[in-house]
This record gives C-alpha cells, structure tokens and sequence, in this order.
C-alpha cells in the first residue's frame, strides 16, 4: 500500500491509502482509510467517492453597448460520482481509530486523467463523515485515472487511420518517409524506439534533424477553443549531407509522464502526432508528420 494522503478536518484525522494511485478503468481500486478521533464521534455515514471533473473552455461574445461585440473565454465544467458507503453508523471515542478496506469501482470507460487548459479531466477522491450536529469532516484527494492499451486498441478511443500501425509513411517538400515506432501506442512516462527511414530524390543539406511529439487538444463544443502542446522534442541528427538515396535513422527516447494521453470526452478530446523537421536554412522546413497514440499504462 502507498501512502495517497493525510488531513485533519473538524476534529477527524484522515489517512487514505491505496495500492496505486493510477487507477485502471473497469477495475477495483483497492486500498484504506484510517479515521481517527480527536473527540468523541457519532456519525450517521462515512462515504467514500471517487469524484471526475471535465472542463472545457469555449469563446463567448457579447453585444457592447456603444456598438460591436465582446469576445470573452468561458470555461465550464461537469462532474461525476462514484459513492461508495463504509458504514451506515460510526461511534468512536475521543483517540479512537477505525480503518476501513476500500473497494472503489472505477467506471469501465473512465475517461482518463487529461492534463491541459482548453479541455481537462481530473480525478479526486473524497472521503465524508456526516456528523449530526457538526460540520461534516471531509477529506479530499487527487487521484489519476488511466487510458490503457485495450480501450485504444478496442476502438472505443478514436484514433488517427494510421496511428496503431508500427509503421507509417509520411510525405513532404519532395521528401519520402517511414516512420517506425515501438511500441505502438506510446505509453508516457515510458520509453520508446523508432527508426526514420529517408527516399531522397536529390541530396539535401540540413542544418538539423529533429522530432517531436505534439498533442492537439480541443474543446468540441460550439465556438470551443484548441491548443496545441509539445510533449517532446528530440534530435536525430546535427548538420549533415544528406545524399540522394536511402537513408536510414534508429533513434531512442523516453515520454515524459504528463497526462496527455489520447481520449474522447464528452466536451473534448486530445489526438497525437509525430513530427520529423528537416531544418533547413534560408528554406521552407520540410514536416514530415505521422499519427500517433498515446496512452498511460501498458496494464490492460
């Protein structure tokens, strides 16, 4: 068990652990609580729930009163519960402690955790004691919820056409391409192997060989808005030569761990891709762009 958190609130002592803090769609998250009092208690319930909260940010504009029109982003949100109840009663004297085994059900479809500013899911769990005659001791902390192999394989996660395939070509400024990745999805906080594989038609002199991973995230309501974010960026090759013919790349990386797996929520979703940039000076940079997946565990 790993220790998630710690608190105290109106007079109760709160500990919360859990065998991970990554929790798996479809599955029990295992794990206790431990109450302690610091006076005598007598609860009517102690509550449990795992608590998802989507927001999505979207543009809104309003009628100026001299004429024209505001323009101003509004963000909203929604949220989802997943009560479980420990017990109906609670009575514990002044320095008394309880733990309780926990069997949280995690929805079989989650959504995962998404970290970013135009659409985001985020995850907690709060813990409750209803106290007749007090203010109710709460407790409340963050959890993730991950985006496993299975649902992107499953097809339940739209997914780019080629963005499952181990390989994929790619095409630009008279520059042919396969770009080969494993494994495939990309899990972030992992690494990862690919080679880029060059037909050059003529030889081409760059400046740089470079790579990144990018994720678009947009909020899919009416008038939402869309960012763009740079999970990663690596370098395949310096100054270089490069002649007409084949040319072959290997390269190695790791993802960083960062929530932005690709996922479908009801106001939003986040799609990834690669990105190949043959810099070039006093020239157009030739992208050479596949799509990608990208999950947060291998588990399932």
């Amino acid at each position: 068990m790993a220790l998630i958190g710690q608190a105290e609130s109106h007079g109760i002592g709160w500990t919360l652990e859990l065998e991970t803090d990554g929790l798996l769609p479809g599955r029990l998250a295992g794990g206790r609580i431990t109450i302690t009092a610091h006076r005598a208690v007598d609860a009517r319930a102690l509550v449990m729930t795992l608590i998802g909260t989507e927001r999505w940010q979207y543009e809104q504009s309003q009628a100026r009163p001299g004429g024209g029109f505001q323009t101003s982003t509004v963000t909203a949100e929604e949220q989802r519960r997943v009560p479980v109840k420990l017990a109906d009663t609670l009575s514990l004297g002044g320095g008394e402690a309880r733990t309780f085994e926990l069997e949280l059900p995690v929805p079989p479809l989650g959504p995962a955790s998404l970290d970013a500013t135009v659409s985001s899911m985020e995850w907690e769990l709060e813990g409750k004691l209803d106290q007749p005659g007090w203010l109710d001791s709460t407790f409340v902390v963050p959890v993730r919820v991950l985006q496993p192999t299975a649902l992107l394989r499953a097809g339940v996660v739209h997914v780019g056409q080629f963005a499952l395939y181990p390989a994929a070509d790619a095409q630009a400024g008279g520059v042919r391409a396969s770009i080969e990745l494993e494994p495939m999805p990309l899990c972030l906080g992992a690494p990862f192997s690919g080679t880029l594989t060059l037909e050059l038609e003529r030889p081409l002199r760059v400046q740089q060989i470079r790579f990144e991973v990018r994720v678009h995230v947009e909020s899919t309501v009416n008038s939402g808005k869309d960012e763009d974010i740079t999970a990663l960026v690596g370098q395949l090759a310096g100054p270089s030569d490069l002649a007409a013919g084949t040319e072959v790349i290997p390269f190695r990386a790791d993802l960083p761990l960062r929530d932005l797996p690709t996922i479908e929520l009801p106001h939003g979703r986040a799609q990834a891709t690669l990105h190949v940039i043959l810099a070039r000076s006093l020239a157009p940079d030739p992208h050479l762009v596949r799509d990608i997946a990208l999950c947060t565990t291998t588990e399932l």
